[in-house]
């Protein structure tokens, strides 16, 4: 079996985990909501259900010739950890940063420190995108789904 498969089953197992046992568990349900896209389980739930066929994708993708292991190389996961570290680094540093600047600063910095760690190199499209997808994203919730983002320093702003 191939390493892709391996990590198809294995996205797949924690999709359906997520689906069936987080989120029943883990996130309270009001008796009745209005809409469901405002339900609190309804994005978790898109998610997983994006986590699930990701796995299901990579589970029966065909193999090509190429894609067949000759035994692998054992170090290949040491060589990719800096990369996990800096990642989950970058996830931990933004979740200790919300209270502070709120959501749409550090996700702007992050979203770009990240597209350049991985390589992106095209400045006008990393920053319009680091800078859009929050800004959008802020006024979605705050606007349309009428859920309150913090702001940290910045709540003064809110208008």
């Amino acid at each position: 079996m191939t390493r892709e498969r391996l990590t198809g089953i294995g996205v797949l197992i924690l999709g359906l985990l997520i689906f069936f046992l987080l989120i029943p568990h883990g996130i309270d349900q009001p008796g009745s909501v209005e809409h469901a896209a405002l339900a609190p389980n309804f994005w978790p739930k898109i998610i997983a259900a994006i986590i699930i066929l990701m796995g299901l994708f990579l589970t029966i993708k065909p193999a090509k010739d190429e894609d067949i292991e000759d035994g692998g190389d054992a170090g290949g996961w040491l060589q990719r950890l800096p990369g996990l570290a800096v990642a989950l680094g970058t996830l931990f540093a933004f979740y200790f940063l919300i209270p502070l600047l709120g959501m749409v600063v550090p996700g702007m910095v992050m979203a770009f420190g990240l597209m350049v760690y991985a390589g992106e190199r095209r400045w006008p499209r990393g920053i319009a995108i680091a800078a859009g997808v929050p800004i959008l994203l802020y006024f979605f919730f705050v606007y349309v789904a009428s859920i309150p983002i913090p702001l940290g320093v910045f709540e003064s702003l809110r208008g």
